[in-house]
């Protein structure tokens, strides 16, 4: 719990920051500098075969997955669970649990906060909906759409793909300690996708990330015991590579 206290301070702090100050002229800066277009002719150089797009005849490119795979894991998240059920007592399968409850409890969450706070994109992607590029529309509008659902025009806070990154990496570093420096940098640069496409304002990034490793820690809190205290973990040759 104190850890989580230390965490929120600085990122409230910078989220607000963010907001009142970053969030529109890096917006704009973007999108004037015309780095979404800039990036899709970039990432287009590579396809991956036989996978394509929404768009009848473009392929998606390699880096386009990389950026958009937190909502494949969503979907796995369930299946990961269900899993680890075949496994006998190891790391792996204390890996599948966690990670499969922190990818479900954070993609519940963010959609509801999506739904609270009711956020203009920055663009405008579907239906018309007001953005910061198309008409200046910068704000929280709070429980627009039903109950708990909210809706596509206005979902831009936080950023979800930002927060199923932190809640899909963090568990691996827990579990495999060494791993860590390496998974945090992956997460992250999800997150810069989001701001440099202009999918997501730095805000909804940072606050992103706060869902993400909030809900990491509070589910690693509730199976602390079993991730760090169980024989059978221990006795897993896996330990050894990965502590």
């Amino acid at each position: 719990m104190k850890t989580i206290l230390r965490l929120w301070v600085p990122m409230l702090i910078a989220i607000i920051g963010a907001y009142l100050f970053v969030d529109r002229p890096l917006c704009q800066y973007i999108y004037d500098h015309a780095w979404p277009q800039y990036l899709c002719s970039v990432c287009m150089l590579g396809h991956w075969p036989f996978v394509h797009d929404n768009v009848p005849g473009n392929g998606i490119s390699i880096i386009k997955l990389l950026v958009e795979w937190p909502p494949i894991m969503t979907g796995l998240a369930p299946l990961l669970i269900l899993g680890a059920l075949f496994l006998p007592p190891c790391r792996p399968k204390q890996l599948l649990i966690f990670m499969g409850i922190t990818i479900l409890v954070t993609f519940v969450l963010k959609n509801d906060l999506k739904w609270i706070f009711s956020r203009d994109w920055p663009l405008t992607w579907t239906h018309n909906n007001p953005s910061w590029i198309s008409n200046h529309a910068y704000g929280f509008l709070w429980f627009r759409g039903g109950l708990f659902q909210g809706t596509d025009e206005t979902g831009s806070f936080p950023s979800g793909h930002t927060a199923v990154a932190f809640a899909a990496l963090m568990p691996i570093g827990f579990v495999y300690r060494k791993a860590m420096p390496y998974l945090i940098p992956v997460a992250v640069s999800v997150g810069l996708g989001m701001i440099a496409f202009d999918y997501h304002f730095l805000s909804d990034v940072l606050a992103g990330a706060l869902v993400g490793v909030t809900c990491t820690l509070a589910v690693e809190s509730i199976l602390g015991t079993a991730l760090v205290d169980s024989e059978e973990v221990f006795a897993d040759p896996l330990f050894k590579k990965g502590s």
